[in-house]
């Protein structure tokens, strides 16, 4: 447990300082259009209930990925709703990134944005119209009651979560605990990780994006 509770500390320590240490390169400004233009055309891909993965570019995002079991590819994750017409990505972040530690609503281009991404990804799982119906319910229940971030990853909480166990804690009351049984209680970490969510045989790619710098 003395080893958890560290690991937990110096993730805590790198949410609130690293990222104002890391000395980024400036973007090139055509390159930056350019990777915008993809996420226009990734955007337009979306549906309601889709999963959504980023990689960060800075020390936080390294952390994150470390925690991956398998796949490292993404360091965060979201769930997609649209709303009149546009794509909205409701994601668990807390640190410097999120001041006031409750769940996020942003706009795809701002989830994605290139200048502190290399990479997205969306992929999805089979859903009906009634399971999305209650997916949205449950994600804008979140949203209204200010559901913060849980610094301490502890997946047995449902209070607070971090960005997989949001995803798949969501998703899974949606789909009436069909996928409770992906739960790793047998490894550390203890629960759902960012991979264990686009590895899952129910998941589906539907696009994968890498940024140009």
């Amino acid at each position: 447990m003395k080893s958890i509770a560290t690991i937990f500390l110096f993730l805590l320590f790198i949410f609130t300082a690293c990222k104002e240490q890391s000395k980024k390169k400036t973007p090139d400004p055509a390159k930056l259009v350019a990777n915008y233009n993809q996420i226009k055309r990734f955007k337009q891909l979306l549906q309601s209930g889709d999963l959504i993965f980023r990689n960060g570019n800075d020390e936080v995002s390294q952390a994150a990925r470390s925690f991956n079991r398998k796949d490292t590819s993404f360091s965060h994750c979201g769930l997609v709703l649209i709303e009149n017409d546009t794509p909205f990505i409701y994601h668990a972040i807390g640190g410097i990134y999120n001041p006031s530690q409750q769940l996020m609503r942003q706009p795809v281009d701002s989830f994605s944005n290139p200048a502190e991404n290399t990479a997205i990804g969306a992929y999805r799982y089979t859903i009906d119209s009634l399971q999305l119906l209650k997916l949205k319910e449950t994600v804008s229940n979140y949203y209204k009651q200010g559901l913060r971030f849980d610094l301490y990853f502890n997946f047995k909480s449902d209070d607070e979560m971090y960005c997989a166990e949001f995803v798949f804690k969501s998703l899974n009351k949606a789909l009436n605990g069909a996928l409770t049984k992906f739960v790793r209680t047998d490894t550390i970490p203890f629960g759902v990780t960012t991979d264990d969510l686009f590895l899952n045989p129910n998941s589906k790619l539907v696009k994968r994006e890498s940024f140009s710098y």
